[in-house]
């Protein structure tokens, strides 16, 4: 298994603290929080070392037919991702759920099969992330929908979201079995089973044991991003977290 981090834990001026992470760690963007200009410096501050892309989740929302530009600005993130050899672009189902569910569905099932010929033209591979919930009200696709879609799409990777599937009651170990070899990335993060708090792994109430002994059989060489939102300043104590985490549970 690979260790990513993601971006979201060093927002603003505080992002150049990623330029320290020892580069044995992979970095997860949000590409459209910045200008290529900007992308292109930290890029080559970060070296040598994997790289996956966050694709646009506040600017775009599948579920909207409103949102007609969907395909214009994946393409920008499909060309940066080509550009710089990204592993893979995670993409969002929806955001809030516009008008009724069935119609908010199809919606997006029609414009996840453009998204997935536009990529095949960048050779860019799509990952599907577990999004909404049920607090919020834009819980659209179950476990056995979300499970259904690499169904539908063949041609797609899952990534599965930690903190969204335990919020929405999701028992994450049987999640990885069902997945299988569709599973090639996590977003980890701790919460109450109450809201979205992206914590550190170990302040909220996930059982890691059993996931993580579920992770090793079925999804040995996936990549593991740290999708922490708080509770480091600074990249040695995040690596020292890291390291913790590795002795607990022999990842």
């Amino acid at each position: 298994m690979n260790i990513a981090i993601s971006d979201l834990l060093f927002p603003g001026f505080t992002k150049f603290a990623l330029r320290q992470l020892n580069p044995k760690y992979g970095i997860e963007f949000f590409y459209e929080f910045g200008k290529d200009y900007y992308w292109n410096e930290e890029l080559r501050a970060w070296g040598e070392r994997e790289l996956s892309i966050h694709g646009p989740c506040v600017a775009i929302n599948l579920a909207d037919p409103e949102q007609t530009s969907f395909l214009e600005i994946y393409a920008q993130t499909f060309a940066y991702a080509k550009m710089c050899k990204a592993k893979f672009v995670v993409v969002h189902t929806n955001e809030a759920v516009i008008d009724n569910p069935k119609a908010a569905k199809e919606r997006i099932l029609q414009r996840l099969e453009l998204l997935f010929k536009l990529a095949e033209n960048y050779g860019v591979q799509i990952v599907i992330e577990n999004v909404g919930l049920i607090p919020k009200q834009n819980y659209l696709f179950t476990l056995p929908e979300f499970l259904e879609l690499f169904k539908r799409f063949p041609q797609a990777k899952a990534l599965l979201d930690t903190g969204h599937a335990h919020v929405n009651g999701w028992e994450l170990a049987e999640v990885v079995r069902s997945l299988g070899d569709k599973l090639i990335a996590f977003h980890l993060h701790d919460n109450d089973g109450n809201g979205d708090q992206h914590l550190p792994l170990g302040q909220g109430n996930i059982d890691w044991a059993p996931f993580f002994k579920t992770v090793k059989e079925y999804a040995p060489h996936s990549t593991l991003v740290l999708e922490y939102c708080c509770g480091f300043t600074n990249t040695k104590d995040l690596e020292a977290h890291i390291a913790a985490l590795k002795e607990k549970y022999a990842i």
